[in-house]
């Protein structure tokens, strides 16, 4: 079991290094068809699921079950040192949305641990306290399908409650400011305070 961690600690600190805080990447289709299929264990927190809008309770879901016109996605992994660093920063970004009556219901903000599996997931949200729900991929599913990213990477993509899935927004590295952030995710968006684009 150690050797399996310090293998599966190995890959990821290799993904986190390719981070650089400053290299940019254009949206690429392989995000799309790739996080489109993507599942995800249910939240067991219902404070989570309500959140997200899932209305089941267990089982898998998709990306494109969660009720937002945007999502926001933080790739990261508990053993990344940029990704621990960053933590208090993606904390502010959550409480950035959730201060803006605007968009609280129509951004939503995820974290997905990369190689990391549930209990790892779980020291991490322990450690850190981000107030969004965080999922766990232990099987690697983005790092083996998605070529040059590295942690932690944000992705930002346009669903409109699930009608549409178009990735707009791909970066590998943090963001200093949450509020310059958010305001350039709503402006590459092109989400309308009042309602859709």
């Amino acid at each position: 079991m150690c050797k399996t961690l310090s293998v599966a600690a190995a890959l990821v600190i290799g993904l986190c290094l390719q981070s650089s805080f400053v290299s940019a990447e254009e949206p690429q289709s392989d995000h799309r068809n790739v996080l489109m299929k993507l599942k995800l264990s249910v939240p067991e927190n219902q404070k989570d699921r309500e959140y997200l809008g899932i209305k089941n309770s267990s089982g898998k879901m998709s990306l494109a079950q969660i009720r937002a016109e945007v999502l926001i996605i933080e790739i990261f992994s508990m053993y990344c040192p940029h990704c621990q660093k960053h933590a208090p920063t993606a904390n502010k970004l959550y409480h950035a949305i959730d201060s803006r009556k605007e968009f609280r219901d129509k951004i939503k903000y995820i974290g997905i641990g990369v190689g990391n599996s549930k209990y790892e997931v779980g020291i991490f949200k322990q450690k850190y306290s981000p107030p969004f729900p965080l999922f766990d991929d232990g099987a690697y599913t983005i790092a083996n399908s998605l070529s040059g990213i590295g942690t932690p990477h944000y992705v930002g993509i346009r669903t409109d409650n699930g009608s549409k899935f178009e990735v707009f927004y791909s970066k590998s590295g943090g963001f200093t400011d949450a509020e310059e952030f958010l305001n350039m995710i709503v402006k590459e968006s092109g989400i309308q305070r009042g309602g859709s684009r």
